[in-house]
């Protein structure tokens, strides 16, 4: 049997915006002082989110930051919306990408695991201005992506861990009823201008240490 999509779900865009980057930034800056106090410099440097990094540097820019936009815009918001069409008793699953990326970011800044860049030989001003306008940037744009986005739930889950069988999903609307209000939209488009700002601020950053 299929349903409306919740109306809770489709309310105060802005208010899921603050509550996600709130909750990243709580985690980011946790793990920071975990990965800064007590793991070892370049603990992270062979996870799977640096060696992204890595991929995209060809030394050469328009190259350089069309790699990075296809990881940053076309993998990682193909992932959200992905996850969106899936709820678990009404919370998107989408909700825990930012969790995630909260915890993985603290502790690769923590311990100064950056492939392209070093952080001990950049002032805090400096770092803290590369850090608003890159990694938060590209985070703050996850994050409208995602609260924009859940409007898509079509499968709803009875449970985090069972997927199949009696749990399977119920389908609550078609995909193609769905409708994004006016602020989706503009959240969903600055979300997509704010990944390309970060992309071009990594790539030029990345070729003039």
């Amino acid at each position: 049997m299929m349903t409306s999509p919740q109306p809770a779900l489709r309310d105060g865009v802005l208010k899921r915006v603050l509550w996600l980057y709130g909750v990243y930034m709580l985690l980011s800056n946790a793990a920071y002082l975990f990965g800064y106090y007590l793991l070892p410099e370049g603990f992270m440097r062979g996870s799977p989110q640096v060696a992204v990094g890595r991929v995209a540097a060809t030394g050469v820019f328009w190259s350089e930051m069309a790699l990075t936009l296809f990881f940053n815009l076309g993998l990682a918001v193909t992932v959200i919306v992905l996850c969106n069409l899936n709820q678990v008793r009404g919370v998107p699953v989408a909700y825990l990408i930012p969790i995630s990326l909260g915890i993985f970011t603290g502790l690769i800044s923590g311990t100064n695991s950056f492939g392209a860049s070093d952080l001990t030989q950049i002032n805090a001003r400096d770092g803290m201005a590369l850090g608003l306008s890159i990694g938060n940037f590209e985070m703050l744009a996850y994050i409208l992506v995602i609260a924009s986005t859940i409007a898509l739930g079509v499968y709803q889950y009875r449970s985090w861990w069972r997927w199949s069988g009696e749990w399977k999903p119920t389908k609550i609307m078609n995909l193609r009823d769905v409708r994004l209000s006016r602020a989706e939209i503009i959240c969903l488009i600055s979300g997509v201008l704010l990944l390309v700002i970060a992309a071009y601020r990594e790539t030029a950053m990345a070729l003039n240490p």
